[in-house]
């Protein structure tokens, strides 16, 4: 195949269609654009899915966070652990609400928070755990919920990467005291823009509020409404999601294992052709979780961590030119001038995502890659492999 002639397939794609256009061309022919009946009947839809009561929908897996926290009523002098390799909203909503960002320390397998790293970070300040299921990959639940239980900690997992993951037999929904997931354009399923939030029903009642300007409405909701049917009961956000949005993330969910069964029809291939390539170790997988397949990252192998992230990069810039965009996700955020001002790091240190980070090499992965470009993808890593110095 001809990696020139491959354009969009070759990087992240968010997989829309002619179904979703028609959803959103009958929104934007009706009577309400925003939050109505559209949102009500995706939180309804991502309830069955997650197998869990209730859903609040919202513009953002960052809005589904910080909204939380808050609601879990967390605030300045609190502490919140989570891990340095994660996207930067993970630690901006602790910070939004005046509490302090502890990193632990990884797995360096799954690369996930370590339970024994987190525990070793909580303090009399500690009030939550806050895990990312990196790239799909869930994380130690049971370990971490067991670690909460002992020091009476809310779990609040950021599963932006893990819309269609489980532990153990359950949905990561169930899995902790409170999970947020985005519908970001990347993300396994899409809504453009998009979040969602799982709670207990005080705290989504909350949220809920929260989500709508701290206001009480008295007329049903939808923002289309002109009388002055509310009640403000505290200061609250803007983070309510859009019946434009919902629609396309109600066509999207219909589609899921579709999408998922392309994604993991992609993985398959990657497998087979790079397992027993010398230097490489393909995504960890545990035999409790099934992996939701966000990312696909290889793990570089070699104990002079220079010329591994050298090596990397060089196979990056290879790709590159073949017209394949890789990713290498997350650098730690303790490394950013930001989180050394404002976070912790916890007494184990963080040698695990330190080492980690220059290794990790993600390949294209979406709901539209076929099988052949998979094929071709990984010919090319290899080929950019054997000539790595």
């Amino acid at each position: 195949m001809d990696l020139e002639d491959a354009g969009r397939s070759w990087v992240v794609d968010h997989a829309l269609g002619p179904a979703e256009i028609d959803a959103a061309v009958r929104v934007l022919t009706s009577r309400t654009i925003t939050t109505g009946p559209e949102v009500r009947l995706f939180e309804r839809e991502l309830a069955d899915r997650f197998g869990v009561p209730d859903v609040l929908a919202l513009g953002s897996c960052t809005a589904a966070m910080h909204l939380a926290l808050i609601a879990s009523d967390i605030g300045p002098g609190d502490e919140v652990v989570t891990t340095p390799l994660t996207f930067p909203a993970t630690a901006n909503v602790i910070l939004a609400v005046g509490a302090t960002p502890v990193f632990a320390d990884i797995d360096p397998i799954t690369l996930n928070m370590d339970p024994e790293s987190v525990a070793a970070a909580v303090t009399p300040r500690t009030r939550a755990v806050m895990p990312v299921h990196l790239g799909g990959a869930a994380c130690d639940l049971i370990g971490l919920k067991s670690v909460a239980d002992r020091f009476g900690l809310t779990v609040v997992a950021d599963c932006a990467h893990a819309v269609d993951c489980h532990v153990d037999g359950l949905h990561v929904a169930r899995a902790a005291d409170i999970s947020c997931f985005s519908f970001y354009a990347t993300k396994n399923i899409t809504s453009v823009e998009g979040g969602a939030l799982v709670a207990g029903p005080d705290v989504l009642a909350r949220a809920r509020l929260l989500a709508r300007h701290g206001l009480d409405f008295t007329w049903g909701g939808e923002m289309t409404a002109t009388a002055a049917g509310y009640t403000p009961r505290e200061v609250g956000y803007k983070y309510n999601l859009s019946d434009l949005h919902a629609a396309i993330g109600r066509v999207q969910l219909g589609r899921m294992d579709s999408l998922q069964a392309t994604r993991r029809a992609a993985v398959a291939v990657y497998d087979d052709l790079l397992r027993d390539l010398p230097g490489v170790a393909l995504p960890a997988r545990t035999s409790i979780a099934d992996h939701g397949w966000y990312l696909y990252q290889l793990r570089l192998a070699g104990t002079d961590g220079a010329a591994v992230a050298s090596r990397r990069e060089h196979v990056r810039r290879e790709l590159a030119e073949a017209g394949i965009a890789t990713g290498a996700y997350y650098r730690p955020l303790h490394q950013y001038e930001l989180y050394q001002r404002t976070a912790r790091i916890g007494p184990g240190g963080l040698a695990a995502a330190e080492d980690a980070y220059p290794r990790l090499l993600a390949l294209p992965l979406h709901g539209r890659l076929t099988t052949a470009e998979a094929t071709a993808i990984g010919e090319a890593v290899i080929a950019a492999l054997g000539t790595a110095p």
